[in-house]
Parts: structure tokens; C-alpha cells; sequence
């Protein structure tokens, strides 16, 4: 079976299974390659393959699964031109994010995502789900709704980017004095200097993952980084 959270009933079970296999995919415990079935999924999770079904089929919609019959599921590859793609569009929606919460943002909205980037109200070293619920914020606080949409589902395409990388811990370091710094610029309503902040953070993301697919000695530490 596959190392998947069982589910509660309190909401909609797809909606659960969705961000159940989506965090798994994030944390690396389903990999590039391996292909996976409606049944084992719903085994682990303890529910019935319907909702498991909505839930990849919800996933392949965004590009992140592929569906090969009489096989399965698996994670989607990306080619050097997706990734870049996928840059160049999530640099363009978080820099309009930034730039209106320059505009709009409060005192007190400033201080709610500090404390998110500091990880108040989340599990200790799950950079990743503070990471996602950072820039997820930031674009409801923007009053951008259709855009966070779009960036969830550009955030699946980045773990498929991360998937099977080997990055330094100081990585994660740098990300939360990013996201500080970056909070400090939208703070002093200064856009311009936070759309650069945006790009350059969402570029060395990037480029980290893709530094770290490369072969590397057994000896060099595994972890994951925040996206």
C-alpha cells in the first residue's frame, strides 16, 4: 500500500483524495515513473475508487497525471519547453499577485502572511504545505481567485519539476528570507521592486530543482524544498 493518509468524512472525498495524492507527489513518495492504479490509491486511503477516480481525473485535467490504458497512472514529463513555460506563466500571474497587493494589502494582511511564512498553525518542517498556503494566500488577499486556480494548478506542475530532486536544506533557509523579503517590499508598496522579488524567487526555485535531478553522491543530503 501505498504511505497515504486515510480519509475522514467530515467533507467531500474527492476534494480529500485530491490534495491527499497531490501531497504525496510533493513529498516524493510517488515518483517519476511508477505507475499507479484507481484501486491502490482507494485501498490506502480507505475509500471507494469513485472518488479516487474524480480525483486523478481532476489531476490529468491539469496536466500533472497521464492516463495509459490497461496501465494506469503516472506522472507527467515535462520537456525543457514545458518547464520553461511553466516559469515564464507562474512568474507573470504571482508578479500581478504582488503588484496588487501592493496596492490593496493591509497592515494587518501583512502580518496574517508573516505569520504563515514562519509556519504559525502548521506541522514543524512541512515546508512545502507552508510554502503552498503562503503564495495561496497571497492571491486571496489579492482578490484574485481565478488566478489562485490557475496557480494551484502550476504549483502541481512545479513538484512534478521537484520530483526525484536532491536540494540542500540551505535551500529552504533562503526561501523563508525570500518570502520575508518579499513580504518587506509589498509592505513599502514598492511593486516594482516586488515583482522583481517574485521573479527572482520563482527562477532560483526553479533552477534548484533542475540543478538538483542530476546525478549526486550518495553522501549529500536529501530534502526537500519549498516551491
Amino acid at each position: 500500500m501505498l504511505p497515504l493518509k486515510r480519509l475522514a468524512r467530515s467533507e467531500s472525498l474527492a476534494h480529500q483524495a485530491y490534495f491527499e495524492i497531490r501531497r504525496a507527489i510533493r513529498e516524493g513518495e510517488i515518483t517519476r515513473g511508477q505507475f499507479f492504479s484507481e484501486a491502490g490509491f482507494a485501498q490506502s486511503l480507505g475509500v471507494s475508487r469513485t472518488p479516487v477516480r474524480e480525483a486523478l481525473l481532476d489531476l490529468f485535467r491539469e496536466g500533472i497525471v497521464e492516463i495509459l490504458p490497461k496501465r494506469g497512472f503516472r506522472l507527467a514529463e515535462l520537456d525543457e519547453g514545458a518547464i520553461e513555460e511553466i516559469r515564464m506563466v507562474r512568474i507573470c500571474l504571482e508578479r500581478l499577485v504582488v503588484s496588487r497587493l501592493c496596492l490593496i494589502a493591509t497592515d494587518d494582511d501583512i502580518v496574517e502572511l508573516r505569520n504563515i511564512v514562519s509556519g504559525k498553525g502548521t506541522a514543524e518542517n512541512d515546508m512545502f504545505g507552508t510554502d503552498e498556503t503562503f503564495h495561496m494566500r497571497m492571491a486571496e488577499i489579492a482578490q484574485l481567485p481565478h488566478v489562485r486556480n490557475i496557480l494551484m494548478g502550476i504549483r502541481g506542475k512545479m513538484y512534478l519539476i521537484a520530483s526525484g530532486a536532491r536540494i540542500e536544506k540551505l535551500r529552504n533557509e533562503i526561501v523563508l528570507a525570500e518570502h520575508h523579503a518579499l513580504l518587506d517590499r509589498i509592505a513599502e508598496r514598492d511593486a516594482e521592486a516586488a515583482e522583481t522579488a517574485i521573479a527572482e524567487h520563482i527562477t532560483m526555485s526553479i533552477d534548484s530543482f533542475m540543478q538538483g535531478r542530476k546525478p549526486a553522491p550518495e553522501s549529500r543530503p536529501d530534502a526537500r524544498p519549498a516551491v
